[in-house]
């Protein structure tokens, strides 16, 4: 049902083109409203399953977290905010890095990673 202006020869084919448009337009709406209804319960279980391995992942200890980096490696995205937690530490608007380095620097130099706040690499 693909139209060009160009490929119109007489008068009647406009009308023709603007009911077939018009009728595709509906089909297209009707199968745009089935696929959202059939993909909102979808989508409402990925979210509940991503908030739910979010949840698992800030639960797990230290060590489980320290065994994913070595020195060199990128630690995991939310590392030293799951510390700062474990340790008790309030972050607020800082950066929960910086705040174990202020707070608690010594189990921050046991921690195998290359810092980017000081540039120095730890064992």
């Amino acid at each position: 049902m693909v139209y060009s202006y160009r490929r119109r020869k007489e008068e009647g084919e406009d009308k023709k083109m603007e009911i077939d448009l018009v009728k595709e337009k509906r089909l297209l709406e009707a199968r745009i409203s089935e696929l959202e209804s059939r993909m909102a319960p979808i989508q409402k279980e990925l979210k509940e399953k991503r908030e739910r391995l979010m949840h698992v992942k800030a639960l797990l200890p230290k060590e489980q977290i320290e065994s994913f980096s070595s020195p060199g490696n990128k630690l995991p995205r939310g590392f030293w905010a799951k510390m700062a937690r474990e340790l008790g530490l309030v972050v607020g608007c800082d950066s929960a890095h910086r705040v174990v380095i202020r707070e608690a620097p010594e189990t921050h130099k046991s921690i195998p990673h290359i810092c980017k706040y000081d540039g120095k690499n730890y064992p």
